[in-house]
């Protein structure tokens, strides 16, 4: 609002929002707005390049990694690790810990990972073998069902 004398009058006026702006706040404006749809359509080809990874750390350092298209021939490789003696399988697009001398065998029972996000790790051996890169989950890859 602003306010003029008009006859000894005090009169107040209303004036539009966008009348208080000024060319700078429309270049800011217009600046946020091209950032803006520059980012969405930008992020869907984020990933595309991406592929994923089968990632074997030993206290996070990097023993082994390979993308999943490159496992799919039958294949097996030994590591030790504190003392301990581990062969990890690959087939398919897939792999796991097939063997394991450590006590308590969870990592042999984890079984086979497949998919983005999915880790199969040994505690006594310090391993931790996962999955990397952007999801391919489709609509038969369901995780849980409510009722």
């Amino acid at each position: 609002m602003t306010s003029q004398r008009i006859n000894g009058r005090l009169t107040t006026e209303r004036v539009p929002w966008y009348r208080m702006l000024r060319w700078g706040d429309f270049v800011l404006y217009g600046l946020i707005t091209v950032i803006a749809v520059a980012l969405f359509i930008v992020a869907p080809l984020g990933g595309a390049g991406s592929a994923q990874i089968a990632v074997l750390t030993e206290d996070g350092r990097i023993v082994f990694s390979k993308p999943l298209a490159e496992l799919q021939t039958a294949g097996s490789f030994p590591i030790e690790a504190l003392g301990f003696y581990y062969v990890i399988a690959y087939e398919n697009g897939r792999i796991r810990f097939q063997e394991a001398d450590c006590p308590d065998q969870v990592c042999v029972r984890t079984g086979w990972v497949s998919r983005t996000g999915q880790v199969a790790a040994c505690v006594p051996g310090h391993l931790i073998l996962k999955i990397t890169g952007p999801s391919t989950s489709g609509p038969d890859d369901i995780d849980i069902v409510l009722q």
